[in-house]
């Protein structure tokens, strides 16, 4: 067996390579990030051995450098395994004192770290999760674009057509859009024939006729600019709404492909279960429950100096994705599970703000979670605790 440590870079990648008996069989082999490089990086591990499964390859998870060498690897039949970057840093610690960083020395530390552990297999890349994990993350800045641009258009309502939010509560619905969209201005809808603003879809006579008739004597303030902005502003909306679902339809194909219990627990759909299993992935990558929550940001901060010993706030380290998803769950599974919804009464009883109350939940449900996944069973309301 061959143990392949890779350092990754933007233009170029190191590797080094050691045996079973941890004897270096390759100090440094540095490759470029293209074509020829692959190339040369195939040739290399054939090399080797021509037995794909005689060769085992690491690499630190380095945002998105990693992705094009992890799938040519996958596609070529090697089983590659990718380690966080703190459990490399932890490994480094434990094998030297001194503070020495080269590529080459990284790559031959992935290497080394690779041959020593004893289940090297909790680090194994899964490509529909690699894919989830982008849709889900692409999905979220999809959706904070919306949202600047959604803080934008009430700017300028407050601007242009102050009263508007009077006579309809929801401004995003999609007859507000049609209506402003051909009538950007206050002033181009008081002088606009009742008989066309009928012929908006799902714009009632009643309405239409309040709209129209506070138009007339709006305080507002509107120019061509603002209009232009206006409109503009709604086609974004919309872009980004299409967008938006054209993501989510393709991560509900990956999670029917996953087949995960996760989306048995009450108020966690495709959305929210996708961002959770992206973010862990793995499930056995974690020990025990305390690290899962450790990893969401959910455990506590201790500090602890003699006779001092103070538990506090949240420490929000980890996945600030995960943590969002858990939160969101959190709120709906107290709407829907009466377990949960007690569980929440409970801690608002005690004296605990809401927030607090949810994090509580969301803690609980991690407990849900964890169980789930690790034995692969549904959700059952009669079994919790």
């Amino acid at each position: 067996m061959f143990y392949v440590g890779i350092d990754i870079a933007k233009n170029k990648h190191d590797l080094a390579c050691i045996n079973e008996t941890g004897e270096t069989v390759i100090t440094n082999f540095r490759f470029a990030n293209s074509c020829q490089g692959f190339h040369q990086l195939k040739l290399k591990l054939e090399q080797l051995s021509p037995i794909t499964q005689d060769v085992q390859i690491a690499l630190e998870r380095t945002g998105h450098y990693n992705y094009n060498i992890v799938t040519f690897l996958r596609d070529l039949g090697y089983n590659v395994f990718a380690y966080n970057p703190l459990i490399i840093k932890e490994f480094a610690k434990s094998q030297s004192l001194r503070k020495t960083k080269t590529d080459r020395k990284d790559a031959l530390l992935i290497a080394r770290k690779l041959r020593s552990d004893v289940t090297p297999e909790r680090y194994q890349t899964d490509r529909v999760l690699d894919e989830l994990k982008e849709l889900t993350r692409y999905q979220n800045r999809l959706i904070q674009s919306r949202s600047r641009c959604k803080n934008l258009y009430i700017r300028l309502l407050d601007i242009i057509f102050p009263e508007l939010h009077r006579i309809v509560n929801n401004l995003y619905n999609q007859f507000i859009y049609d209506l402003l969209t051909n009538y950007p201005s206050p002033q181009r809808i008081a002088r606009a024939r009742f008989s066309s603003l009928l012929k908006i879809k799902r714009l009632t006579a009643d309405k239409a006729h309040q709209i129209q008739e506070t138009a007339k004597q709006t305080i507002g303030n509107a120019s061509p600019v603002l209009s232009l902005e206006l409109v503009q502003l709604i086609e974004s909306i919309k872009h980004y709404d299409k967008q938006i679902n054209q993501v989510q339809e393709e991560i509900n194909l990956l999670m029917i492909e996953l087949n995960s219990p996760i989306t048995s627990i009450p108020g966690i759909g495709s959305r929210l279960g996708a961002i959770i299993l992206a973010e862990i992935k793995n499930i056995h990558n974690f020990k025990n429950l305390n690290q899962l929550q450790a990893f969401a940001g959910l455990d506590p901060a201790i500090y602890q100096s003699g006779q001092m010993d103070n538990t506090g706030h949240m420490v929000k380290r980890g996945s600030s994705y995960l943590r969002y998803a858990l939160i969101q769950a959190a709120k709906l599974i107290a709407i829907y599970s009466p377990h949960f919804k007690a569980y929440l009464r409970l801690k608002i009883s005690q004296g605990k703000h809401y927030n607090v109350a949810v994090t509580h939940v969301a803690k609980k449900l991690i407990r849900v979670i964890y169980h789930l996944l690790k034995t692969n069973q549904l959700f059952d309301e009669t079994k919790l605790r």
